[in-house]
């Protein structure tokens, strides 16, 4: 007996360890893993910026943790051995990352990247405040030596230039060196007379910039060359030839243009004198430049400007347009330097913008009347049109210079002031928006669409009032456009348009478009050589068809139709203009149902389908290919997958993981996901991620956190890196023991926040019967167009015991005719036909508004609700949180606003995406998992106690 009772006391002992350690998130290695907490975002890294060398040997990425020093990190791609070097501080308004620039030289001998400061200098110079820009620490060049990893740092870099497709120079322009402290006694000598003239000279240097050293360096001996007053630079791709343009406030007759041949000493100026030089450009072939210069015009305060070019053999640059020089040239008018410049792509013809010579300025200093009219019929609202001024001030009309007639014509006017040249200069494109301005408040962006002569400037009308855009075709051949579910194309030289799709009983519109304006297509592919056929993208296939409509054919067979896979272009040379239809192309493929992302090969020409090259229940992206070699970089990911990248070659064979990261996350408890279909209560076919603790324990009760905006689904194959921000970090969630659900929300018109309800408490309801989640403890958050739904949602349900909204419409009565800051746009638009679907105006349909509308439903809430509205929200005016927060007040409802002074729509300081992140997850604990209640929901933080907001 004493043997059975000590054999079922072992037993349970054993089961209770066992129970123990799965509750707890034991690993096979046997080590106990631990949730995420607050302190493990700044550590944490992510990969960024990747890149594959051109012959595919190497690859490098950024490894960079939210808040430290991040690293370059170059991999060889078969010995597998790795080079790092620091880039600085990556910590909040730093963003080395981004700033850093890594990239090989073209044979792969040497990798160039910008290191920014570290965190002790940025700190260093957060204390100094006095400090002037000009003296805090600045950026430095890192040229790192791939066979054996040194790395020569240069001081004080503003950037770095490497010839595309050589790889023996490099170019670099540096900061200028602190200038010298000037004796308090020299500033008093000035004289009064000085100082007079000095204020005309200061107004102009206010618009002059100066330049500093250029060096040119050779990667084969080091032997370095420098260029003083160096403003901007210029590779040819083969490195033969660099241009670069002088800015000098010392020596203002050195002022131009200069090209010199990597390895001679000395170089050659194509046009100098005191002025600026601007708007730089080269042809396709790099055989002619062109710039602009107001060094003609010296003696007048505001410099007009003429185009000056170089062709490739000639000693110097020549005038080409002037308004002194052209006969047809429109009076009144000159080039102006406020727009840039750009070649076809044989050099015949460059483009180039001109303007109205600005009037002289009355010097009077009169008093006058400040006032804004808001003009009933105006085509943007004033705010909008404040935010447009420069611009329209600084628009110009595109016009051409025909190099070999040495002719002139102006193609834009103010009715048409935005052209665009196709790549062989032989039409010209251009679509406005002017007569339908006002439209875009209401219903959207309706064009004029037309084409151009560059030869004669005469303009052909291709479409009126098009909803939405239209295009040109690579070779100026074709304008297409879509339109109520077709596509047509314009041919231009018989000015005749056909609907090439209207035979093909095949839906090229959204299927599942859900707003109140007309549907979008799927896109297209491109076009083959020699505009001789669009590829167009339905919701699965893609199809090839003649410009004319008379031929039609699925060039992928029906594959994706038929396997639920959506088949998609990819596009591996960024250079590409058109298809090759004989040639072999890569399809990347997606599966509707599950989210598994592949490739597959195909080509346009022929009949056989498409050959599978590799399927994974794994998002995949990004995708690079090696310029020169069919070698590949990527990276592959799940919620519970980090997206470490992978190399493999063109079909796929031997694919290898070259780093780990993914390592950061074996200390933690995380989660899985999972695609579910469910219905809603109309009886729609909907689906939705579930994300489960990987310590699941199907008999325990989970609270439930539910995350909405629109359509999820698709990113169920998405990593979420534990980090702060403006809406809960899902990791962080489901590893402190919460279940987490992210269903779809459809929409019909006129109701979206019933439609909401509709599609998300069938979802919960469903995981409620599953038995796994205690219905006591739901909490739901979103952010924006998410935060709105759970406004709304919770003056309809009690189901959710809290709720975090953020930046949420309360009334859209009010909202209505308000301005959207950031944009400077009406409002109207977006409850009228987008995001909020309502389908009308405020007057026709006024119930919907107040329907819609949370505040008018608040006595019925009882959901603790907590919500961030920023004062400097540009989207959401935050006098909405304003109403929602007094209505709540007034009737005695648990309610907590959160203004983050000077923040917009969505929280950008880092230290208030830290605080809002740990106050909504002491929020939802508290009311979700029984947590102590913090001082701030107790008590508050009152305007003279705010010193005392640290997180507790």
């Amino acid at each position: 007996m004493c043997k059975t009772i000590r054999f079922f006391g072992l037993f349970f002992l054993i089961i209770f360890i066992v129970q123990s350690s799965y509750l707890l998130g034991i690993d096979r290695a046997g080590n106990t893993k631990q949730s995420l907490s607050h302190d493990d975002y700044d550590s944490w890294k992510s990969i960024y910026r990747p890149a594959i060398s051109d012959d595919g040997k190497w690859a490098l990425y950024l490894e960079t943790p939210q808040d430290g020093e991040a690293e370059l990190v170059v991999i060889n791609l078969k010995r597998r051995d790795e080079y790092r070097h620091t880039i600085g501080y990556s910590g909040e308004g730093t963003d080395a990352e981004k700033a850093a620039r890594a990239e090989f030289n073209s044979d792969a001998t040497k990798v160039l990247f910008l290191i920014s400061p570290s965190q002790a200098e940025v700190k260093e110079a957060k204390k100094d405040k006095k400090k002037k820009d000009k003296d805090k620490p600045k950026k430095k060049l890192g040229i790192m030596d791939l066979s054996s990893g040194k790395v020569i740092v240069v001081d004080r870099i503003k950037s770095f230039l490497l010839p595309e497709d050589a790889p023996n120079w490099v170019a670099y322009l540096k900061e200028a060196l602190p200038e010298a402290e000037k004796k308090e006694e020299e500033k008093e000598e000035k004289k009064a007379e000085e100082e007079e003239e000095e204020k005309e000279d200061k107004k102009k240097d206010k618009e002059r910039k100066y330049g500093t050293s250029l060096i040119l360096r050779s990667f084969k001996d080091g032997a370095e060359t420098e260029f003083t007053d160096v403003l901007a630079y210029y590779f040819y791709k083969n490195e033969k030839k660099l241009f670069y343009i002088v800015s000098s406030k010392d020596k203002p007759e050195t002022d131009g243009v200069y090209m010199v041949e990597p390895g001679q000493d000395r170089s050659v100026p194509l046009l100098t004198g005191k002025g600026i030089y601007s708007k730089f450009a080269l042809n396709k072939d790099e055989t002619c430049i062109a710039f602009l210069t107001d060094r003609d015009d010296q003696e007048s305060k505001k410099p007009y400007f003429n185009l000056y070019g170089w062709k490739d053999g000639e000693a110097k640059a020549s005038l080409w347009v002037s308004h002194t020089l052209q006969s047809n040239f429109p009076e009144g008018m000159a080039v102006s330097d406020k727009s840039d410049i750009s070649f076809c792509e044989d050099g015949r013809v460059v483009m180039f913008g001109i303007k109205d010579i600005p009037a002289p300025k009355n010097e009077e200093d009169e008093e006058k009347a400040k006032f804004d009219l808001w003009h009933w019929n105006d085509p943007y609202p004033q705010p909008q049109q404040k935010l447009m001024a420069d611009e329209v001030r600084d628009n110009t009309w595109e016009s051409v210079y025909h190099l070999s007639s040495k002719s002139f014509v102006k193609l834009a006017d103010k009715e048409i002031p935005d052209v665009q040249l196709s790549d062989n200069g032989k039409v010209a494109f251009a679509r406005t928006i002017w007569p339908y301005a006002k439209r875009v408040a209401y219903y959207g962006s309706y064009y004029d669409v037309y084409v151009i002569n560059p030869q004669t400037g005469k303009k052909t009308l291709v479409k009126k009032e098009l909803y939405g855009r239209a295009s040109l075709s690579p070779t100026g051949k074709y304008v297409y456009w879509f339109l109520k579910g077709n596509w047509f194309v314009y041919d231009i030289a018989s000015g005749t348009t056909k609907n090439i799709t209207e035979s093909i009983n095949i839906d090229f519109e959204q299927y599942d478009w859900d707003r109140p304006n007309p549907k979008g297509s799927y896109g297209l592919a491109g076009w083959t050589d020699g505009d001789a056929a669009i590829l167009l993208n339905d919701r699965y296939d893609i199809w090839e068809i003649s410009p004319d409509g008379s031929s039609a054919r699925m060039i992928t067979e029906g594959y994706g139709r038929s396997h639920d896979l959506s088949m998609r272009y990819v596009r591996l040379d960024p250079d590409e203009k058109t298809i090759n239809p004989q040639e072999s192309i890569l399809l990347k493929s997606v599966d509707q149902n599950t989210m598994a992302e592949g490739f597959f090969r195909d080509r346009v020409e022929g009949h056989k389908k498409p050959v599978k090259l590799i399927m994974l229940d794994r998002a995949i992206r990004p995708f690079i290919k090696a310029k020169k070699a069919d070698r590949f970089l990527y990276a592959r990911s799940t919620f519970e997958e980090y997206p470490d990248l992978w190399t493999c070659d063109a079909d796929f064979r031997k694919p290898e993981k070259i780093t780990d990261l993914g390592r950061q996350m074996e200390p933690f408890i995380w989660g899985k996901s999972a695609m579910r279909d469910f219905l809603s209560a109309d009886g729609k076919p909907l689906k939705g991620i579930l994300v489960k603790p990987e310590n699941f324990d199907q008999n325990k009760k989970y609270p439930l956190m539910v995350y909405i905006y629109e359509t999820l689904h698709q990113g169920r194959h998405n990593y979420r890196h534990p980090s702060p921000g403006s809406s809960i970090n899902l990791p962080y969630y489901v590893s402190n023991g919460y279940i987490l659900w992210m269903p779809d929300i459809e929409y019909d018109t006129g109701y979206p926040g019933r439609d909401a309800l509709k599609c998300v408490l069938p979802g919960i309801h469903m995981l409620i019967r599953e038995g796994y989640i205690d219905p006591e403890a739901i909490g739901i958050q979103g952010h924006s167009w998410g935060g709105y739904q759970i406004a709304y949602m919770i003056t309809q349900t009690n189901i959710f015991a809290a709720s975090v909204a953020g930046a949420p419409v309360s009334n859209m009565t009010s909202a209505y005719g308000g301005i959207r800051w950031g944009s400077g746009m009406v409002r109207q638009f977006q409850y009228e036909r987008t995001q909020s679907r309502l389908g009308d105006t405020l007057w026709k349909v006024p119930l919907r508004y107040i329907e819609n509308s949370p505040v008018f439903w608040a006595d019925k809430i009882q959901t603790p609700v907590m919500y961030m509205h920023n004062d400097e929200d540009g989207a959401v005016p935050w006098y909405q949180g304003i109403e929602f927060i007094m209505a709540l007040r007034r009737l005695e409802k648990e309610a907590y606003m959160f203004n983050y002074n000077g923040e917009a729509h969505g929280l950008r300081k880092r230290v208030n995406q830290e605080d809002w992140t740990i106050r909504m997850a002491e929020f939802f604990d508290h009311h979700l998992k029984g947590a102590p209640i913090p001082d701030w929901m107790k008590s508050g933080i009152k305007a003279w106690e705010k010193e005392k907001n640290e997180v507790k």
